[in-house]
């Protein structure tokens, strides 16, 4: 059977027999991931020929799979980002380096470093933003007997997390005096840039490299070598990468979007005909409350409102106009004919948050067979 998401791409979505899957369920379009794969390389490829899927430090919380990850090692990525919440998948998967992103407590930085006791064979970096943070390791590394490798997190304008990039060179001041620790660069993420004006998203990308190159000529200048940065989210990767084009080579790059790998309608808004969306959600109609509406067996505690509705369904001109915890509302578009029991697929808006939403998925292959029943996402739901 073939479902169509006109909006998103011309290629119809096989699932051969979808009556053998319990709905509503997450399924994987495993041919389109390996699809997002090499458009990755192809990009970094065409936008400097110096990057590879070496340089790619992708964020797992998107799909939070072993799977998905060992895919990736197979495909030549060895760096990762993360929360405290998919350490111990991304260990499981195989992963050699692993970045933190996430500012570490009392609790947090105990059980960071067990996590480098006990894998030694495992290269673990943190992010450090405020002298508290270097207080809270300090105590941790005497406790352990460890040592921390450091990216200085800057804000470069989300407002989230991160130093004003004017005090960062008082912070490593400070940290150069403790023996606890090797800098090694700086964490500048631009999660504030996603517009789908591509000039306001190039213009509001350069403003945020600019920031992290300024701190980087500024330790240079003070012979303060920068061994890497770690930069980009899907909407903003492709207009740093033209930001810091001149940036020394000496400097690792490592770029680290997490959305790209499964893609989702809005990311599409963002970067329209560059990624598959590779992750939907099968469901099906349990009631017709009048002509034109019908019921799906599927609410938001399965697909993530936090970003707003589903937008993109396999019937054309269906649209959400209802939707709880265990229902969505759809509109029946004029003509069509739907029954109780017929399938429906949709993309999710942010597959992020989905899938933080289902404890496992379904695997589809290029065929359109089932390849895996009950596929683990093994970090989801902490």
């Amino acid at each position: 059977m073939n479902f169509h998401l006109d909006n998103l791409s011309p290629k119809p979505y096989c699932i051969n027999n979808p009556a053998q899957i319990k709905t509503p369920r997450l399924v994987l379009f495993e041919d389109r991931v390996d699809e997002n794969i090499q458009t990755m390389q192809n990009l970094l490829k065409e936008k400097n020929q110096n990057l590879n899927l070496k340089n790619l430090c992708p964020h797992v919380k998107t799909h939070k799979s072993a799977l998905i990850t060992q895919k990736m090692i197979k495909a030549g990525i060895s760096f990762f980002k993360c929360t405290m919440n998919e350490i111990d998948m991304l260990i499981h998967a195989g992963a050699k380096h692993i970045f933190i992103a996430y500012p570490l407590l009392n609790h947090s930085a105990s059980d960071v470093a067990q996590y480098i006791i006990n894998n030694p064979d495992i290269v673990f970096y943190i992010q450090v933003s405020r002298s508290e943070h270097i207080d809270i390791l300090t105590q941790t590394a005497k406790e352990e007997n460890i040592h921390w490798n450091i990216l200085i997190d800057l804000n470069v304008g989300m407002n989230r997390t991160g130093l004003n990039p004017s005090e960062t060179l008082e912070l490593y001041n400070e940290l150069k005096k403790l023996s606890d620790f090797t800098f090694y660069g700086f964490h500048a993420y631009d999660g504030h840039v996603h517009f789908e004006n591509e000039s306001e998203s190039r213009t509001e990308a350069q403003k945020s490299m600019d920031r992290l190159l300024n701190v980087i000529k500024q330790f240079q200048q003070n012979n303060v070598p920068v061994k890497m940065i770690n930069i980009g989210g899907t909407p903003s990767f492709l207009y740093d990468m033209e930001a810091i084009r001149n940036l020394d080579r000496n400097i690792q790059i490592f770029l680290s979007p997490g959305t790209w790998v499964y893609f989702d309608s809005k990311s599409n808004r963002f970067l329209p005909d560059t990624f598959q969306v590779a992750a939907c959600i099968l469901t099906q109609i349990i009631d017709k409350p009048g002509t034109d509406l019908a019921t799906l067996n599927i609410g938001h505690k399965r697909w993530s409102i936090d970003q707003g509705q589903i937008t993109d369904f396999s019937i054309k001109g269906m649209k959400a106009v209802q939707w709880s915890e265990e229902h969505t509302v759809v509109s029946i578009p004029k003509d069509v004919q739907l029954n109780i029991g017929d399938f429906i697929l949709f993309a999710p808006t942010h597959v992020c948050s989905t899938v933080n939403l289902w404890e496992y998925m379904t695997v589809i292959d290029g065929k359109g067979e089932i390849k895996t029943e009950k596929s683990l996402i093994e970090a989801r739901n902490r």
